[in-house]
């Protein structure tokens, strides 16, 4: 019996990690160092969320841009299964960028206590905001796959039609 025990002790240790990896961002950083780490900080309102199988898509009315953007209005994916923003509330967010889309990460230390950003960001510029219309990327998408239809159906009726042209002649 006590082998038994000696063994199963032995195995719990070798088979059981000395270190657990849940979520690296369990303690969130500080506002300076969330400040240095995102890509843009800025105080914005939900104006619409859409959700998909995988993403969220926010539309979020800048009001204020400490880092990274200069528009009035931004689009940012987030993840459908995380993502806890709500339609008409207001944030102080942290955002990275991939290519030319926002993301709102999962560890991002965003907070609805919007005045927090005058405390700790007294010190830095508020960035010029550009005003924009809309932020809809779905309409390049649909400009897109309306010439790509386009284009096909002008091949497939060249194709059939050449085929009509090359049996006629056979006859």
């Amino acid at each position: 019996m006590k082998k038994i025990l000696v063994l199963v002790f032995i195995c719990s240790n070798l088979l059981i990690p000395s270190r657990s990896f849940a979520l690296s961002c369990a303690e969130p950083p500080t506002m300076d160092a969330a400040f240095e780490e995102y890509d843009a900080v800025l105080i914005g309102s939900v104006e619409k969320v859409e959700s998909n199988d995988t993403n969220r898509k926010l539309t979020i009315d800048v009001e204020k841009s400490f880092k990274g953007v200069n528009e009035t209005k931004i689009a940012v994916a987030e993840d459908v299964t995380w993502g806890e923003s709500r339609e008409n509330a207001t944030y102080l967010f942290f955002l990275d960028k991939e290519g030319e889309k926002w993301i709102h990460p999962l560890c991002s230390p965003t907070i609805h206590n919007t005045y927090l950003a005058d405390e700790y960001f007294a010190d830095k510029e508020e960035l010029t905001l550009q005003e924009v219309e809309s932020v809809d990327s779905e309409s390049d998408n649909t400009v897109g796959m309306v010439v790509l239809f386009t284009v096909l159906a002008f091949l497939a009726g060249a194709a059939v039609l050449f085929k009509a042209i090359k049996q006629g002649r056979n006859r």
